[in-house]
């Protein structure tokens, strides 16, 4: 095993901030933030032949996705790093998403993983090519919030 170099360790944290960053965007709806993240060319693979790319189809996709739902939490966790080097990167991290949508009663839980190529643009690790890829899904009835808790704002505010 090769010995990893401080550049290595740097490259690697900034390529976690970049996928955990997108958690982020969805769980609170924040479309510029979302669309930030991938290249201007970045491209979103669900399967099937279900491909969106470039920046501004990416943000209609993201407006129209978030949209659908009450609250949202997404984990992404186990950051596989396939390659890291001459300003490109390969990773493959396991996701579990929950999403609330209690207009329709229902709660959808999805398991999986996101396969990503990223470019270093300058200012940060960008996704150039994501893939979803999906092991399981389950869906349930919705139940109110207790009171006890505040949701967090799905609207940041400018």
């Amino acid at each position: 095993m090769t010995r990893l170099t401080a550049a290595d360790l740097v490259a690697r944290a900034e390529i976690t901030d970049t996928l955990h960053a997108y958690s982020r965007g969805v769980d609170r709806r924040d479309i510029d933030l979302l669309a930030d993240l991938f290249t201007e060319d970045g491209t979103f693979d669900y399967g099937h032949g279900n491909v969106t790319a470039g920046r501004t189809a990416l943000r209609a996709l993201f407006e129209a996705a978030t949209g659908r739902y009450t609250a949202t939490s997404h984990h992404v966790s186990t950051v596989s790093f396939l390659h890291v080097g001459d300003g490109t990167a390969r990773t493959i991290a396991y996701v579990y998403a929950f999403h609330d949508n209690a207009g329709q009663d229902r709660h959808l839980h999805v398991w999986g993983c996101y396969e990503d190529e990223l470019a270093d643009e300058g200012d940060r690790w960008r996704i150039r090519a994501r893939k979803v890829r999906v092991a399981g899904v389950r869906t349930t009835g919705s139940e109110p919030l207790p009171e006890r808790f505040e949701r967090y704002d799905r609207h940041p505010r400018r």
